[in-house]
């Protein structure tokens, strides 16, 4: 019963009732698509490791266009800017021809097949540190079109070095540049080129403490000792934005200076309250000049910064003296008393001409060291009125003439 069992399931195995067949003829093998037999024909005699038109000892042309997704930071103490952009280059390769393929306007190549295919040697000259992307695949891609031209492009990130003049900062402008050469191709192999278009920007781009005017684009090719090597330059024109340093630099220091004018208001004697209100305005003017110049670089220039915090630290320390001159001249009576050749302790006016008048005998000789004192006193009184007019007289006409100037002054800055 069982080899009757057995037989009848091998025949209907063999009759195809369960869908098995063993017919190896009727597989079909997946037939190659147009653009993988393209590339295969295409990569087949291709090398890499020459570039185009080399025998015929034509240089290859490459188009260049920069886009801007983002202006990460722009850094004074480092002088330096970091960026990030898609690289595209275009050249034309005419190893790389291939007849027209349908519904394919362009062969699209994975980033492993994008080695075996020349690509030029460009590096950026003022480069500090540089990264390709790589998340969640290496962020590249290359379409080779059927005449041979080639668009390859790259997502970069890096930090290029931007030689900054700050002798108007905080109201200055940069220039900062990026430099595109080739390494170790001559013009006599690779030209570069920048694009119609050249540098294009995300439309919402934006930076927190410059605005990014515009660019200039030239050409640098440069001569070295083994030959002429192709460059091109763009330079990137920002203006900084000051609203930040007048709301946490400049009014705080005016403040100050204000607040140091309140000791020309207080009486000659209150002098706790004088020396303690000079000291406190010297110093928070001194903290705030160390924090306002610590993100900048230690340059041989003086910048509109320093004139600022020097001039109100001067100010400020010029308030305190004026106290000290005041009050030695309001306390000269307190040095010139004494009697019986000891110093006897600080009197009134009115208690020191007495006592003058008992010591000396004589009436004509006390009035004359009551005048004199007094008239001390006075001085010392006029000096606080006349500096009550004097400080913010000054401290205006220095505003206005440090306002002119940084204002009107273009500072010629080109690299």
């Amino acid at each position: 019963m069982t080899l009757i069992v057995g037989a009848s399931i091998l025949a209907l195995c063999c009759s195809g009732v369960f869908g098995v067949t063993t017919n190896h003829d009727e597989f079909v093998a997946n037939p190659v698509q147009p653009s993988e037999e393209a590339i295969r024909k295409i990569l087949a005699t291709y090398d890499a490791n020459v570039p185009p038109n080399f025998e015929e000892d034509i240089a290859t042309r490459v188009t260049v266009q920069i886009y801007i997704v983002s202006f990460d930071s722009i850094s004074e103490s480092t002088m330096d800017y970091s960026l990030t952009i898609f690289l595209r280059q275009t050249w034309q390769d005419t190893r790389l021809r291939y007849g027209s393929l349908p519904n394919i306007d362009a062969l699209e190549l994975d980033t492993r097949i994008m080695s075996q295919v020349w690509v030029p040697d460009l590096f950026f000259t003022n480069e500090k540190r540089a990264d390709f992307h790589s998340i969640t695949v290496p962020n590249k891609l290359m379409h080779v079109y059927p005449n041979g031209t080639v668009l390859y492009s790259a997502r970069i990130s890096m930090t290029l070095s931007c030689d900054m003049q700050l002798q108007k900062y905080p109201f200055d402008d940069q220039v900062c540049s990026i430099l595109l050469e080739s390494y170790s191709y001559s013009t006599k192999n690779v030209i570069f080129a920048w694009h119609d278009n050249p540098i294009v920007k995300r439309s919402d781009l934006s930076l927190p403490q410059f605005d990014l005017i515009g660019w200039t684009t030239d050409d640098c090719t440069k001569t070295y000792v083994s030959g002429n090597y192709t460059c091109i330059r763009g330079d990137f024109q920002l203006s900084r934005n000051f609203g930040y340093y007048i709301a946490q630099v400049y009014v705080p220091s005016i403040l100050i200076v204000i607040l140091s004018w309140m000791s020309f208001w207080l009486d000659i004697d209150a002098t706790p309250a004088r020396i303690s209100l000079g000291l406190l305005t010297v110093l928070t003017m001194t903290t705030q000049s160390s924090g306002a110049r610590a993100s900048l670089p230690r340059v041989s220039y003086v910048k509109a910064i320093d004139v600022w915090m020097a001039m109100c630290l001067i100010f400020v320390f010029a308030a305190l003296l004026e106290f000290a001159y005041v009050n030695v001249m309001a306390r000269v009576e307190r040095r010139r008393q004494t009697i019986s050749g000891n110093s006897r302790p600080s009197v009134s006016v009115e208690e020191l001409a007495l006592e003058l008048e008992k010591q000396n005998g004589a009436r004509g000789r006390g009035r004359r060291g009551l005048s004199k004192v007094s008239m001390m006193r006075q001085k010392a009184r006029l000096m606080d009125k006349i500096s009550r007019y004097l400080f913010p007289g000054v401290f205006l006409a220095f505003n206005i003439i440090y306002w002119l100037v940084y204002m009107l002054w273009e500072n010629s800055n080109t690299d």
